[in-house]
């Protein structure tokens, strides 16, 4: 018994015609004949009536060509399976982002190489408008950014899809007057020095007070970190940005939600190129992405 013959025998079945059978499986009608006759024989059982106005199937027959049916379906879903592997082992993918999420980012990816030891995943800072603009040039395949929805631009050559609302938060160290609050708003850190990762996004939120004490503004994460754990100062940014940071090596830093109006959300938002069919990288990139989201 092999897969050829379970797979003459479902062709013979949909067309009642060894003659077209063959003819649809490349083979001789002697061939597909003496492959049947095989099958039958190793099961002791009759799958097929054949007479002159064609070939029909015993009731007995139906059970067998049902399941043969469902065996090849399995099969092709470990081919599929397979190819997906080979795929993803060998896949290169070009990701920008801005800055919030890359420890989210960097999760992903540690996981992926782990199961995909020979794939290629490289991965590069930019503002907002970078991004999107190295999607669409393809120089990235794929891109993540925060931005609000109507802001997003209108062009028909790229798919945004939304991934989380953008929820701001507070870090402060265990040791600020802060740390037990359950919410914070802008107002209540008037009076707080401020150290920022360089992002425009959180600079803008941040200026809406009236003359902001920022005690710098920098792109490296461990001195901003270091700071507020340390007390110094206290620092903003999305939920997301802090996973990795307060949840291992910075346990001295909690992080507190803002009470902000939802009228007007923000998003982490994906772009890929409507030019490109998504890889398999690409696609499992994105599902590795947004559940981690969940968590």
């Amino acid at each position: 018994m092999n897969i050829e013959q379970m797979e003459y025998i479902i062709e013979v079945a949909k067309c009642g015609s060894l003659t077209k059978a063959a003819e649809n499986c490349h083979i001789t009608v002697t061939g597909v004949s003496r492959a049947i006759s095989l099958f039958e024989q190793e099961i002791g059982m009759r799958i097929f009536i054949r007479s002159r106005s064609g070939t029909t199937v015993t009731p007995e027959g139906q059970s067998i060509i049902t399941k043969a049916s469902r065996i090849l379906k399995q099969i092709e879903e470990l081919k599929s399976e397979a190819q997906s592997y080979r795929e993803m082992n060998n896949a290169k993918l070009r990701i920008s982002t801005i800055p919030g999420p890359i420890s989210l980012l960097i999760d992903v990816i540690t996981e992926l190489k782990k199961e995909f030891p020979n794939s290629r995943i490289e991965i590069k800072e930019n503002s907002t408008d970078a991004v999107i603009d190295d999607v669409e040039h393809e120089r990235s395949d794929i891109g993540f950014f925060l931005l609000k929805e109507h802001h997003l631009p209108t062009t028909s050559d790229l798919i945004f899809e939304p991934l989380m609302k953008d929820n701001m938060v507070l870090g402060v160290s265990v040791h600020s007057p802060l740390s037990n609050q359950s919410s914070v708003t802008l107002q209540d850190l008037k009076d707080y020095p401020f150290v920022l990762y360089n992002d425009p996004y959180i600079i803008a939120f941040v200026n809406t007070l009236d003359k902001p004490d920022i005690l710098f503004q920098s792109n490296n994460v461990e001195a901003i970190l270091k700071a507020v754990k340390e007390d110094i100062a206290v620092t903003i940014g999305t939920d997301y940005s802090f996973r990795g940071y307060t949840m291992s090596q910075n346990r001295g830093i909690v992080t507190i939600p803002f009470e902000i109006s939802a009228e007007d959300p923000s998003y982490l938002w994906s772009v890929t190129s409507r030019n490109n069919t998504a890889s398999e990288a690409e696609q499992l990139f994105v599902k590795r992405v947004k559940n981690l989201l969940l968590l």
